[in-house]
């Protein structure tokens, strides 16, 4: 998932931080549990752990470096390498971009699997928000999510968010397909930590 909870609460580029995100899947198909934890050191590195996320049963284990600016328009690029173990096993690359402008923000989060599996081909994933900051704890906005895979037809699945922030929390609600019979919904509990120096 992206963390648009860090622009929300303009959270400083080079401090360290870092966090766990719980998101439930419900809708069209199977339901499913989808935990992550992240962490960020004082120099940029970040490291991730997924669970569910590129296929159900599966680990996956990323980390990368951030390259920042903060300006008029911050923005974040964090390309990324790992491995994924379970049903889908492999090699992961992929990048995290944010970027924001007063209270509009926008992210994306890319990723390509190269399996090692005979059964299971190479896998595409994309997840990309727009949003804005409607008050300091509430905020809305579009979101979108790609999945490209040997085992099914592309997947373009178009979305609407809306979130509420407190302190180190956030809470954010997705409904995919939100104008057809097939519609998804995922319902997020995300906690976030900051290492300030006094």
């Amino acid at each position: 998932m992206i963390l648009s909870f860090m622009m929300l609460n303009n959270i400083g580029f080079s401090q360290v931080h870092g966090g766990v995100q719980q998101y439930y899947y419900a809708g069209n198909g199977p339901s499913s549990i989808v935990p992550k934890a992240y962490y960020q050191s004082r120099k940029k590195w970040y490291g991730e752990v997924k669970y569910n996320y590129e296929a159900s049963q599966t680990i996956a284990m990323n980390a990368g470096k951030m390259f920042s600016k903060k300006n008029k328009i911050s923005y974040s690029v964090t390309p990324m390498a790992g491995i994924v173990l379970g049903k889908l096993n492999g090699i992961n690359t992929g990048v995290n971009i944010e970027m924001d402008y007063k209270k509009l923000f926008f992210s994306t989060e890319m990723e390509y699997t190269f399996s090692i599996d005979k059964n299971t081909g190479n896998q595409f994933l994309t997840w990309t928000e727009l949003g804005y900051q409607l008050t300091r704890k509430v905020y809305s906005g579009i979101a979108l999510q790609v999945i490209k895979n040997a085992q099914q037809k592309n997947i373009w699945e178009p979305g609407i968010m809306a979130g509420l922030v407190h302190e180190n929390w956030t809470f954010p609600v997705y409904m995919f397909s939100p104008f057809c019979n097939n519609r998804n919904y995922v319902l997020g509990i995300n906690w976030q930590w900051n290492y300030k120096n006094s």
